[in-house]
């Protein structure tokens, strides 16, 4: 995966700012560390607005300490971020809704892929 670093013009641009940015912390595969569940409003991916949500574990390996874990992962950000009970992989469930059409969507994590995506 590329990351790309935006300079404040270039974020101005796609509508990321700090003001717009939330993260909460939650230990989704309860190994002690809580992972960093976030997001932001976003028109940087295929042009559309959407609110984005990210999830980072901490790295241990590298240099950097945290790692994304997830995918591009859409959701309606004036409703709930459900944790559920059940799990895969070791790691718990997340339901949203879906901006688009109000549907409830439910991410896993993959662990041949090492990240959650849409169930």
């Amino acid at each position: 995966m590329r990351h790309i670093r935006l300079s404040p013009k270039n974020a101005a641009l796609h509508n990321i700012y700090q003001q717009d940015t939330v993260a909460f912390f939650y230990d989704l595969d309860n190994d002690g560390r809580r992972e960093i569940i976030g997001t932001h409003y976003a028109s940087a991916i295929a042009a559309a607005g959407d609110f984005l949500l990210y999830i980072l574990k901490y790295d241990n390996e590298s240099k950097q300490k945290y790692k994304l874990i997830s995918d591009y992962l859409y959701f309606d950000a004036f409703l709930p971020i459900e944790i559920l009970e059940d799990k895969t992989a070791g790691y718990h469930k997340i339901r949203v809704v879906s901006q688009n059409d109000y549907s409830k969507k439910i991410y896993a994590f993959d662990k041949r892929k090492g990240i959650y995506t849409e169930k």
